[in-house]
């Protein structure tokens, strides 16, 4: 293994270790409090204290806020598997990317402008188009639990916005039901498909 695909193994694991770290916080916060521990105890006081962050943002969800039960660590554990999948996801686009200005290196050096461009250039709208892919899942999922907040949550936002804005123009909603996340990941889907054709093939 070269030393790209070893730093992008790295990424990989620890993404999975913050995976496994968070979402045991958090089943550990519902055990504690299934169980209704003593707050002020050691353990359950520790517990509440380091979950209570990645809960408290959840609370503010219209569907959280309305249950008589405590929905936030569902709709954590919804969000850390989906965060998990698409991290993976675009990792594995970053290091084909990555592989790819590598290759495309290789062609300038042997004096092939035209086919180094078109690496260069495929890979780099490839990596543009997965990270379009990543606003526009994320953006329904926090349309659906109501997070607005944070740097990440806003870029997301102003992303999916940027997109999903000039489809509702032409494409019809269905009563409560917005099509134009699903139309718009449909083109984006399209557009990986063709750049990798007249790119990379």
């Amino acid at each position: 293994m070269n030393v790209v695909g070893y730093l992008f193994e790295v990424m990989r694991e620890l993404l999975w270790v913050a995976f496994l770290l968070t979402v045991g916080l958090v089943v550990a916060r519902m055990v504690v409090d299934g169980l209704r521990l003593n707050p002020f105890s050691w353990l359950p006081y520790v517990i509440r204290r380091w979950s209570e962050p990645l809960l408290m943002p959840l609370r503010r969800n219209p569907l959280a806020f309305a249950s008589r039960y405590d929905l936030a660590p569902i709709l954590f554990i919804i969000v850390a598997i989906l965060v998990l999948a698409f991290g993976l996801h675009f990792l594995r686009d970053a290091h084909r990317a990555v592989l790819g200005f590598g290759m495309a290196v290789r062609f300038f050096a042997q004096g092939d402008l035209g086919l180094g461009t078109r690496y260069v250039l495929g890979h780099m709208l490839l990596l543009a188009l997965s990270l379009a892919m990543v606003c526009i899942i994320f953006g329904v999922v926090f349309s659906w639990i109501g997070l607005y907040r944070g740097r990440i949550v806003r870029f997301i936002w102003w992303g999916f916005e940027r997109m999903t804005a000039p489809l509702r123009r032409v494409v019809p909603s269905l009563g409560l039901f917005d099509l134009t996340p699903l139309v718009a990941y449909f083109i984006l889907l399209m557009l990986s498909w063709l750049v990798e054709v007249v790119f990379l093939r």
